[in-house]
């Protein structure tokens, strides 16, 4: 009976380094929150036999590393047992656990119809897997998973169990439709794009769900139960939490930050809110390593510029200019929203960083 259990990376000052991310559909309803931990700690419990549920641990012989087993049933039981109390100073009554640093991802069901369900979980947490699997092309052995949790806390750990790590996990809270790519190859996988497959497989079969690794699960998966929300999740997006602030919070925070003059920094902050599209982390941050304060921030590198038509003088668009190619000289991209094109064309023209986004009514 093995569990497992999770310990984030410090910062300095003892912050945990860890990336929260909120999954929304399109009716801006919340989906799932996903937890990413860099170089976490990763614990693999051993508590005991698994057909002994009673037995809450295991006689090791230190000296050998041999383990006591319980005799079969029907045989006489050796001289130690553990009724009986370890009396050799070589034995010791303990509990197995190895670890290793890992990239985690912690997913969590936020819509009520998907929590207590155990077998809608346990399929959900599958098909996501073999999703990433898809998009990202990676073997089945290169990624794990497992259920852990309790009551509303119960949710789906995934690690990269590679060798190094594979780079999926961060991916899927950064990239606003990466999930969303995910679930729709999840969509594929489960048959439910091929009538013909479908056909053949009822609940799960070993072209889908299925797999030799999770043949404990097997009884519990059914690719049925999580059609809907598979399809929810291929029309999501995701956004990454600011600290304690949810997404209406940082909006808000956005928008007091704005020039007061600019009234273009105030209207694309409220077209990337209202289109679901990704906020910036920052407003008029200043830069750690050059004089510049750009109007917005991406992290890790992103700077957005609103130029209004001050920005037309040609003494300030000899500025911009030298500005703007320093910055790309030291590792930084630089974006240039105008007052003078269309707002949406310019914002359609960066979507692998705002995300594409929904029509507004």
């Amino acid at each position: 009976r093995v569990t497992t259990h999770f310990r984030f990376a410090q910062m300095p000052g003892g912050q945990e380094r860890r990336i929260e991310a909120v999954v929304y559909d399109q009716a801006q309803n919340p989906l799932l929150r996903l937890v990413y931990g860099p170089s976490a700690t990763l614990y693999r419990v051993n508590h005991g036999w698994r057909h002994r549920p009673e037995s809450e641990h295991f006689v090791v012989d230190l000296d050998t590393g041999e383990i006591w087993r319980p005799a079969p049933e029907g045989e006489e039981p050796e001289d130690l047992t553990e009724e009986a109390p370890v009396t050799s100073g070589s034995r010791e009554v303990v509990r197995l656990m190895v670890w290793n640093t890992e990239n985690l991802l912690l997913a969590y069901p936020l819509d009520p119809a998907w929590q207590g369900n155990e077998d809608f979980l346990a399929s959900l947490q599958y098909a996501l897997q073999r999703g990433m699997e898809v998009v990202f092309e990676v073997e089945e052995s290169e990624l794990a998973s497992e259920r852990l949790g309790e009551k509303e806390h119960r949710g789906v750990l995934y690690w990269e169990a590679a060798e190094g790590g594979v780079g999926v996990l961060r991916q899927l809270v950064q990239d606003p439709a990466a999930l969303a790519r995910v679930a729709k190859a999840a969509l594929e996988r489960c048959h439910f794009t091929a009538p013909q497959a479908e056909e053949d497989c009822a609940r799960a079969c070993y072209r889908c769900l299925l797999s030799y690794s999770n043949q404990p699960d097997h009884r519990l998966l059914d690719r049925r139960l999580v059609r809907e929300a598979l399809e929810r999740l291929s029309r999501a997006r995701t956004e990454v939490q600011k600290g304690s602030r949810d997404r209406e919070e940082h909006y808000r925070w956005l928008r007091s930050l704005t020039d007061s003059r600019s009234e273009l920094e105030r209207r694309l902050v409220d077209l990337l809110y209202h289109t679901g599209r990704r906020l910036p982390d920052e407003a008029q941050k200043p830069l750690a390593n050059y004089p510049c304060i750009p109007d917005f921030f991406y992290e890790p590198n992103v700077c957005v510029f609103c130029d209004g038509a001050v920005h037309d003088e040609p003494e300030q668009r000899q500025r911009d200019a030298a500005t703007r190619a320093e910055l790309r000289d030291l590792g930084y991209r630089v974006v240039v929203i105008r007052y003078d094109r269309d707002l949406e064309e310019q914002v359609q023209a960066y979507s692998d960083l705002f995300g594409e986004g929904r029509k507004t009514s």
